[in-house]
């Protein structure tokens, strides 16, 4: 294929994207549309169970276009229109219960604030009833006209398959099968070097495992399938944090499941199923109502604890010579470097950039060091880098330059959001777990993390700070 057929390629699948999400949406306004009118006539239809009057029609073809919008901005909000590859019905109907219930309550505080209105609950409920129904039928024409377009050659997903042997072999099959899905394998990735130049199955195997980064830019490629039983885990992680801002999708047909999350999503690819390692991440609105989360909850932590600021500040004075605070330059968000503040709870001579003590008998910290650690004040300043915005209240732990500069690919995940103050790793082990498994923490956390799931752990911080545990 010429440069000139793969960008028209690109431009195909991008502007169907743009058309189908389009479509999607004017479909669902006007389902919700017809949702309302028609919970209006059922509850007209059955008057003679209600003993109230409903109020005229007119009253509800005013309320129609906000009705309708506040669905819309719900559906929007749950991710509902982002058209991402292959998300499967199981996947799309979740969401859809969610904002089916949502919706309900979005429906009842905005039939509230248009009282003037007086708009019936009854009607409300009705509508989101059929909503439901309707929402779900809008899904399955735009499925439907995807499919259409995929068996015509539009809009289809430039795959490759690591892996060009008996599984790798058997996964082109299936995809080949399953032309409705929307895949059109370009070609194989193996680690047998012989295999080059040549064809597996009338597939061309392109390269071997190191190539992948390339090939993935070269052919433009959406979505790998590992097929390959032997591949190391460290080059699939690598591959996959290396890719990730180039929107590819990646999925595992192999038995390396132990490189994954229980809450990884297993999605189906016509009918075999497959890990997707390119996970879904927070919703719209998150990072906004998470930073608004982070400047209340630092004010009111600084102000709640001034007086105890002031009497620590005394007592390191009064302690060892040496300055009150400790500045520590720290890698944050996307390797933004800061300058984390804490008290000083080591001897001055400490070198700054030594790593941190892993037993509660170090010769470095001090006297009263000893006992700010154990009750984690000495992490009090800097609730001042949360409301700088370097950090944040719940995130991976900071980490010092020096080790991320000898991160694998795979690690610098870790850096894709803030660091925090806590988190799955202080909630849960502190520091005498091994690094490594803190780092799992991590990654299950950046998956996972909802504002649910920062309160939670903002929750459970207290109780683990009051046991003392792993707190050197």
């Amino acid at each position: 294929m010429s440069q000139a057929d793969k960008n028209r390629d690109i431009v195909i699948k991008r502007r169907g994207g743009v058309l189908l999400t389009a479509m999607l949406v004017s479909l669902d306004a006007l389902f919700l549309v017809v949702s309302w009118l028609c919970a209006y006539w059922l509850r007209v239809a059955l008057a003679y169970y209600y003993p109230l009057q409903l109020n005229p029609f007119e009253d509800y073809l005013i309320a129609t276009p906000i009705m309708v919008l506040g669905w819309i901005v719900t559906g929007g909000v749950f991710g509902l229109y982002r058209r991402t590859a292959k998300m499967s019905i199981t996947n799309e109907f979740v969401i859809l219960v969610k904002v089916f219930f949502l919706g309900l309550l979005v429906s009842m505080s905005l039939g509230f604030l248009l009282r003037d209105l007086h708009i019936s609950r009854s009607v409300v409920i009705f509508m989101g009833v059929m909503s439901f129904i309707f929402l779900s039928v809008s899904r399955i024409i735009v499925r439907m006209v995807e499919s259409m377009l995929w068996r015509k050659g539009y809009g289809i997903l430039r795959t490759l398959v690591v892996g060009a042997g008996e599984s790798g072999i058997r996964t082109v099959q299936k995809l080949q099968d399953s032309r409705d899905v929307g895949y059109r394998v370009i070609g194989f990735v193996d680690n047998d070097r012989s295999k080059i130049g040549t064809s597996v199955g009338g597939v061309p195997v392109l390269g071997i495992d190191q190539d992948i980064h390339a090939i993935v830019d070269e052919h433009h490629i959406d979505d790998v399938f590992f097929a390959l039983p032997n591949l190391d885990h460290n080059t699939i992680l690598n591959v996959v944090s290396a890719s990730a801002k180039r929107g590819v999708s990646f999925h595992i047909v192999t038995d390396v499941f132990d490189v994954i999350s229980d809450a990884t999503r297993i999605d189906m690819v016509g009918n075999f199923p497959v890990v997707n390692l390119k996970g879904e991440g927070p919703g719209r609105g998150y990072d906004f109502f998470k930073r608004v989360m982070d400047i209340v909850l630092a004010s009111i932590g600084i102000v709640i604890t001034v007086p105890l600021w002031l009497f620590v500040m005394a007592l390191i004075k009064i302690d060892s010579r040496g300055p009150i605070f400790f500045s520590q330059e720290r890698v944050g968000r996307d390797g933004k470097r800061f300058s984390m503040i804490k008290f000083r709870t080591m001897r001055v001579d400490t070198p700054t950039y030594s790593r941190s003590p892993r037993e509660e008998q170090d010769d470095r910290i001090t006297r009263l060091g000893r006992t700010l650690r154990r009750l984690s004040l000495d992490e009090l300043p800097q609730l001042i880098n949360v409301l700088a915005g370097d950090m944040s209240i719940v995130g991976p732990r900071p980490e010092m330059s020096f080790i991320v500069e000898n991160y694998q690919e795979w690690e610098k995940k870790r850096l894709s959001v803030k660091p925090g103050l806590t988190g799955l790793w202080q909630v849960i082990g502190r520091q005498e777990l091994p690094l490594e498994e803190n780092v799992q923490y991590d990654f299950y956390y950046i998956k996972n993390r909802s504002l649910v799931m920062d309160i939670s752990i903002v929750l459970r911080t207290i109780p683990a700070l009051l046991s003392r545990r792993g707190a050197y």
